[in-house]
This record gives C-alpha cells, structure tokens and sequence, in this order.
C-alpha cells in the first residue's frame, strides 16, 4: 500500500531525470508544489542511486515538529526502525545511530550548530537538502550562506584531488574532515523565488516539479470578515453538517485563538443530535507538548470528524491523514525584534496577514490524499494584493544568539555572503549585548566565557547565566530555573474564571524576591512528589498535584529533559553541574542563585523611580511589572527580567529584584561609569 502511494506520487513520473540533474549539478533549486511528494522522496531517490554512498543526507526543516513527523514517514516507506536508517535531530530531541543512519531529517537551527561545534566542513554529509526554503528563518540563511562557501573548499579539493590521482602531481591531502567527500546542495519549496536562489549560488540548476497529486477548489469570502474565529466556527459547523466526510484543518493565528476555538467547537458540537457525527478537537502549536501535537495523526475514531487547529507548523512539508477541507483565516503570528543601541531590545509579536506563498502552503494541505477544498475567510481581492512572501527573518530578529555562534567559527556576519543583509543598528546592538554578557571583549573577540556559552542551546542571557553560576556555587539551581525557562510551554497555567483558585493554590510557591525563585520553588516541590513510590504510582501523585497547582506538567517533563541534556553540556566545558551551595542556608542560596541571573539579565534591568515605574539601566525606556509577576504589587529599588511584552504599554516579565550592589561590582557597569 505505501509503496503503492509512493508510486503514484506526482514526483515517481520524473524519478530518474531528477536524480540524473542532481548528479550532474553542485546545487540544485527545486520548485515543486505541495503534495507532489518531494520532501518525502527526494532523499529516497538519492540513496537509492548511490549518489550519497559515502556519506549521510541531512534534510533542514525550519520547524520540529515538521522534522520528527517526516522522518517517521520515510522511515515507515523504508521498512525500518526510526532511528535507524531513518533518524532526526532537533533541539533537545535525537534519534539516530552515528553508524546506520543515512537520511537524517533535522532543523536548520541544529545543522548550524553541529557546523559550529565540529568547526568543519560537515565532512560526514555528502548531500544537504535545504527544504522549505521560502520560509527563509535566520537559520536558513546562515545556513545557506555557510554551505556555499563549504562548498566551494569542499568540491574544489574533491576535483584537485581527482586531478591528483589521475597524474597530474598533487598530493592527497589528509583531512580528518573528509574534504574529498564532495557535496551536493538541493534548495526545495513549494513558492520559492527560484531565480533569487538561483543566482546565489552562481546560476544554479532550476528544476521543476509539474502537478500535485490531488486538485483542491478554493473558495473565497464575499466580504471581508472582522472576526475570523467566529467565521472559522460558523464555516467548521457548515461543512460539518452538509459537506461529506473528511477530517477538517483550520490555520489560526495563534495559542490563544485555538484553545477559544477549541471551546467553541466543542460547546456546539455536544448539542447536535446524537445521531450526528462527533466531533475530535485537535490542537497544533510551537508551544504545545510534541506528545500533543501528534494526535492530530491519528486517524479519527469511527463515526467522528477531526477538525485540526493549529497555527502555521501545520502549513508546510507534514501530511496529516484524513484532511480534506482546509478554513484558512488568512492570518498568523509574526515576531518583530525591535533593537536599540544601546544593546538588546524586546521582541512584539503581532498578528499580521499572511503572505500569497503561505496561502498557497495552506491550500495544499486539503489535496494531499485526495481531491480537497479550501475555504478562504478574506476575498479574492485581498488574496491579489498579499505580498508574494514575507520579509527574511534575519531582517527582523535579534541577532545575538547568531552572532556569538559565528564568532566561534572565526566569522563576521557584516562579511557573511548573506542573501539579504541585516542592517548596522541590529548587528551593533547585538554586539553591545555579548559585551554586556561578557562573551566578547571590547576588541569583539570571543572570551573563554564567550566560548563555553555557545556550546549551550540556549539563548546567551541563559547560558551567560549558568557559566556564571560556577562563581557561586550554584549550578544545580540555576539549570532547575533556566531549563524551565527554555521550553516550549508556560509553567503556569491561567484560567480566567478559577483566578482566585489559582492565586491561592500559588501562594505556597511564591517567593518574595520574585518569580525566578518561584520557578525554582516549583521544581523542587515537583520533584519531591511520589518519592519512594513505584513510578506508575509517582507519575500519577505528580499528575494530580499539578492538576491541584494549575501548573502545566508538559513543561515540567520538558525541563526535564532540557535539564539532562544542560548537564551534558555542562560536563563537556568542564562545569560541575550538581554545585550547590550548602553553608548559610536560603539567603545565600537567593543571593547566589539572583547574581548569577543577573549576569545574564544585566541588559534587561531597570531602576525604581519616583513614580513606581521602572526605568531601564542601559536605555531610556519605562517599563512596568507584569501584572502575572510575584512582584506585581511589590516596589523594589533594582530588578531583571526575562523579557518584555508590548501591549498598551511596556510590560516586564519573569521579574526579580536584585540588589542594586550588584551593579556598583558588575565590570561592564564600572566601565560604563569610568
């Protein structure tokens, strides 16, 4: 049957011409439509062919739920285990064998730190497939730019060496590298600019892909529509009740408007006639458990419709079984780093219309098992005037974390052959903000601190924080807090009509110096429940308590997880993970614990003023507590925060006080007053 499918697929028609561009081209940029089979297929092909013989075929995905899931797919077409011949690589998440693993589907953001790390010429992969490329993240194009220049060492030294055995009197080099290994570049979308890639890689090969598999009839909304929850809701119950049967993908914009969604569907639909078909909510996001995320796979039980909602994770390279109709409201989540230079910034995220590449992405999610529709809240007109695709991340995001990995490969990103360069202003504020964490000095030099935090996943002011930990003797707390800090969903869970229930069941966490103290206080009472108790009976006891606590148990699992993988880390640099500080109890532990955050935060902190607000210590911005923050009705001289949220005001959150001693003995500051 899989074999069947595969065969069907609009891309099998052109197999062997495909592989033979491949072979005869460096880079390839392949434009081919959605559900013509190419992310799946493609890397099938190239091993069969034996163009990969001596090395593995990475595919980069800039999503990981998109790379898990698609590794999962081909390793079923395959026959094998996932994680073997088949694996995947993503952040805080591996499976794959270094020795039988030869299609390796990973994150873009995971290749770029394995180049980083290995400090070579990703020897050991002899084609890489960028696909998904229109989406263009910032690690894309680091990537994309970085491959290039691989490239060219790579396939330079393969052809002198060529030369070398054929007589021409050249050595072979001994690359512990494997630079003779020549490599293969496959660019992949569904809308990308070809041309634009094309000419970045010095008029590459363009081909195309013609057909998708299953045609898809799109209808869009007469007029415009003011509130597209509300139009999702009435169109989900119109095909619910007329349409046949076929499970139902509705794209939102984010978290908020799919759990109100959610309830909506589900109050309606346990009102219709029993003798109706049900309905199975299914909910898809960044934020939301990997666990979660994949019951929307299943099959939907007999005798109900599933109806999907989930943001764009959902748009690109995954097939969830059963989709036939798609609800496209037309809008999703887009962040925006606002850079200030004085160093750091705070990032808005704001709901913005999508783009026609993204539009097209969601049409084909309903025609990849079958004839489909797709039903458009926003007119045709609107659909006209979209912008063909959307602005480059490396445009509109922070740059920090970026640039301290490129300064431990030698490299500047105001010399990077990038596709699109960022401006001076965000590369000058990210540099201000290394310096202010102490990862570069004032010449713009990597600092041995600078170095054992990039080997850290994190983002710098977190793995600033833990290396600095070793100072004080603090280790052990500070990955408990950094590791809740780092996953993907909230640790504590808000439900707007139990408030007074959940201020009372938090009272008993709740730390006077703030709530990264209160992180910390979770995570241990955490671990504390169900000790000497089976596992079953533990994983239970822990269950109902965070239950009892509204806390989010997904996040705490997740920690985890975050936090072995942190101690790893931790042990490769030479840090002693489990340091704790043992003399003086609780007040030297709050002070360690805070000054060690407050490396990492110096740039986000901010003084007391007359008025109650705060202003900030580097820059001029006012900003005021979180109204969720331990220390919303507190006023304390000096804090940090983990962020800032623009709304209708700056608000800080993940708030801590922090004596304003710490300051006066912090070297950058002491600078800044010489």
């Amino acid at each position: 049957m899989i074999q069947e499918q595969r065969h069907n697929l609009p891309i099998a028609k052109g197999k062997d011409a495909l592989i033979e561009e491949i072979r005869k081209n460096d880079v390839t940029v392949l434009l081919g439509e959605t559900g013509s089979g190419k992310t799946t297929q493609i890397p099938q092909y190239i091993l069969e062919s034996g163009l990969a013989r001596n090395g593995i075929i990475a595919i980069t995905q800039p999503r990981r739920v998109a790379a898990t899931s698609l590794a999962a797919r081909v390793s079923q077409e395959q026959n094998t285990h996932l994680g073997d011949l088949v694996g995947y690589a993503v952040r805080f998440d591996e499976k794959h064998d270094e020795q039988k693993t030869k299609i390796k589907y990973m994150t873009d953001g995971m290749l770029v730190r394995e180049m980083m790390m290995q400090k070579g010429l990703l020897g050991r992969y002899s084609v890489i497939i960028v696909d998904e490329a229109h989406e263009r993240t910032l690690r894309t194009d680091l990537l994309l730019a970085k491959l290039k220049e691989i490239q060219r060492k790579r396939n330079g030294k393969a052809r002198t060496q060529d030369d070398a055995e054929k007589g021409k009197g050249k050595e072979k080099e001994n690359n512990s590298d494997d630079s003779s290994n020549p490599l293969k570049i496959v660019i992949m979308s569904a809308t990308i600019d070809a041309e634009k890639f094309s000419k970045f890689f010095d008029n590459a090969k363009i081909l195309y892909v013609q057909g998708r598999q299953h045609p898809v009839k799109i209808y869009h909304s007469a007029t415009s529509v003011l509130d597209y929850t509300d139009a999702a809701l009435r169109t989900f119950f119109q095909i619910h009740t007329d349409s046949a049967p076929g499970d139902v993908l509705i794209f939102l914009p984010g978290q908020e408007d799919i759990e109100s969604l959610q309830k909506s569907i589900q109050l309606f639909a346990s009102q219709l006639p029993v003798s109706a078909l049900g309905v199975l909510v299914c909910t898809m996001f960044a934020a939301q458990d990997h666990s979660q995320n994949s019951k929307a796979f299943f099959p939907a039980p007999s005798g109900m419709r599933k109806c999907i909602l989930a943001t764009n994770i959902a748009e690109t390279s995954i097939t969830i079984s059963g989709i036939k109709y798609v609800i496209d409201t037309g809008k999703c989540k887009e962040k925006q780093y606002l850079a200030k230079a004085s160093g750091g910034g705070f990032d808005t995220l704001l709901t913005r219309d999508i783009t026609k590449s993204s539009a097209t992405q969601r049409t084909g999610r309903a025609g990849r098992e079958g004839p489909g529709m797709c039903f458009r809240l926003y007119t045709e007109e609107a659909f006209n005037s979209m912008s063909e695709s959307g602005e480059p991340e490396i445009l509109r995001c922070s740059l920090t974390s970026t640039i301290l990995n490129l300064k431990c490969l030698g490299e500047k990103l105001e010399e990077m052959d990038v596709m699109d360069k960022p401006d001076r202003d965000s590369i000058a504020s990210a540099l201000k903000t290394l310096w202010l964490l102490g990862a570069i000095d004032a010449s713009q030099q990597i600092t041995p601190s600078g170095f054992k935090m990039s080997y850290f996943p994190l983002e710098p002011q977190y793995a600033c924080s833990i290396v600095a930990s070793s100072t004080y003797s603090c280790t052990s707390a500070i990955l408990d807090i950094v590791s809740v800090l780092s996953s993907s969903s909230k640790l504590f869970v808000d439900i707007s009509d139990q408030r007074e229930a959940v201020s009372d069941a938090r009272k008993k966490f709740r730390h006077s110096s703030g709530d990264h103290m209160t992180v910390l206080n979770v995570v241990r009472a955490y671990r504390e429940i169900g000790e000497g108790e089976s596992s079953k009976a533990a994983k239970s006891a822990r269950k109902e308590w965070c239950r009892k606590h509204f806390l989010n148990e997904r996040s705490l699992i997740e920690a985890c997880d975050i936090r072995k993988q942190l101690v790893e880390v931790c042990r490769r640099v030479g840090m002693d993970a489990s340091a704790a500080v043992k003399e003086n109890g609780k007040e030297r532990e709050e002070d360690a614990v805070l000054r060690s955050i407050g490396h990492g935060l110096a740039g986000n902190s901010a003084f007391l003023q007359p008025d109650g607000s705060y202003k900030q210590v580097i820059g001029q911005t006012i900003v005021k507590i979180h109204p969720g923050s331990a220390l919303s009705e507190k006023k304390v001289a000096a804090i940090i925060y983990d962020d800032l949220m623009y709304t209708n005001q700056i608000y800080a959150r993940g708030v801590s006080a922090i004596s304003k001693s710490f300051f006066s003995s912090h070297p950058v500051f002491n600078q800044r007053k010489a």
